[in-house]
């Protein structure tokens, strides 16, 4: 148990100083333009919305790609901080990416004055690209080059271009929005659950009036906290716009899959037509204080690294409200009464729980749960790391470095299912 202790208090004081010194000493994480790691290449998110086209021959698509600017590296300028990135759009029309039906190359540079707005994960650029296909099945492949790090992350993905008029009903794609004004920027993120997330879409009916069936559900393979509603609307129109609110406040922080199915009765003819539905993704970020059951014990379970198993356990029993008390008092603690010391703790530290989540997982490993995972929620992002592919003479295997810490850790992933096993630990 003290050997228990000892681990745990160096991981906890390891993470405070990390937290300490990313606020004291920001220019250490400037990095000059021919920087590499290979475990942090750009990200970005994107979702494109399909709509119907006042051509019955085409369909239309609006594209969003948004890179946040923590997902970008900036380099010190004379007058702030300065990113470069190229973004391109490639559709082609068959599985071998031979066929190609439309191109294109967004070249962005963003500047902000200070250095805590380029780690901002609430500022972003949007990529925004307008589309015409005939109805059919496309392949597009997006790439974001980070043109300061010459770092490059790809995404493949296939999209329906619907024929809205082949079914007696049918539904576009899904824009949500943070607000019932639908007129601004369009959200996957939600921020704040004491407002309502709103869906905006389209639904396309041959026969008007009609009176139209909604379904709609979210679920996520995280949580177990769901919705599922289902709405009558009147159709009045061929092509008529729908905003619908989507009630977020009892959901817990996870990514969600939204569906919404539409099936047409037509008030003429009676029962007809097949169920016809649309897909989205939205995350829900957690909030100061967990809302909600699943949440809570979702941020529970990783202090395992940086607490006592007996802590842990302390913390899991009680009502709701007094989980939730001692929780936000165990960050408290740690911060010696300080309650911005606190947040930053605490955001720092699932901060870390979420990227090894998205990263480092381990076939169906959640990530934090990895020896990765581990080691990155101990002692944040390593300096360098060498990925090794497999070879004849062994399988994939990964180095990290920690400089500043003098460490090293070796991680095999023995059977090639992804799941790299913490293997060797010695100094630098």
């Amino acid at each position: 148990m003290k050997k228990e202790n000892r681990t745990l208090s160096l991981g906890l004081t390891l993470l405070m100083i990390s937290i300490l010194a990313a606020g004291c000493a920001p220019e250490m994480r400037t990095v000059v333009p021919d920087a590499k790691n290979t475990l942090f290449p750009p990200r970005f998110g994107f979702f494109i919305v399909n709509y119907p086209s006042q051509n019955s021959d085409s369909s239309k698509g609006d594209f969003y790609a948004r890179i946040r600017y923590d997902d970008v590296v900036f380099v010190k300028t004379d007058s702030g901080y300065a990113a470069h990135y190229q973004f391109s759009i490639n559709v082609f029309s068959n599985k071998d990416l031979t066929e190609l039906r439309y191109s294109q190359i967004f070249e962005r540079r963003l500047y902000v004055p200070t250095y805590a707005q380029t780690n901002s994960t609430a500022m972003f650029d949007t990529v925004k690209d307008k589309l015409t296909l005939m109805p059919g099945k496309y392949y597009l492949v997006l790439k974001l080059l980070d043109l300061n790090t010459n770092l490059a992350s790809y995404r493949e993905f296939k999209h329906t271009f619907k024929n809205f008029l082949q079914y007696p009903a049918n539904i576009s794609d899904i824009l949500l929005y943070d607000r019932s004004d639908t007129s601004g920027i369009p959200i996957d993120i939600v921020r704040n659950r004491l407002d309502s997330l709103y869906a905006e879409f389209y639904v396309t009916s041959k026969i008007v009036p009609a009176k139209i069936s909604l379904h709609v559900i979210a679920k996520s393979v995280e949580v177990p906290t769901s919705i599922d509603t289902t709405y009558e609307l009147a159709q009045t129109a061929n092509v008529q716009r729908y905003r619908m609110p989507i009630e977020v406040m009892d959901l817990a922080a996870g990514t969600y899959n939204l569906k919404v199915s539409v099936k047409e009765e037509s008030l003429a003819k009676g029962p007809g037509g097949k169920e016809n539905s649309s897909e989205t993704s939205f995350e829900v970020l957690r909030s100061k204080i967990p809302l909600v059951p699943a949440e809570l014990d979702q941020e529970i379970e990783p202090l395992i690294y940086i607490t006592t198993s007996d802590e842990v356990a302390s913390l899991k029993k009680g009502t709701f409200e007094e989980r939730q008390k001692k929780f936000m008092e165990f960050w408290l603690a740690r911060a010696h009464g300080d309650k911005a010391a606190a947040d930053a703790m605490r955001n720092e530290f699932y901060k870390r729980v979420d990227f090894a989540n998205e990263h480092l997982r381990g076939g169906a490993i959640k990530g934090w749960q990895t020896d990765r995972g581990r080691i990155y929620i101990i002692y944040g992002p390593p300096d360098q790391v060498e990925t090794h592919n497999e070879n004849f003479n062994s399988p994939p295997y990964q180095v990290w470095y920690y400089y500043s810490l003098r460490l090293r850790f070796v991680f095999l992933d023995e059977f090639g299912t992804g799941d790299y096993r913490l293997v060797e630990t010695s100094g630098t």
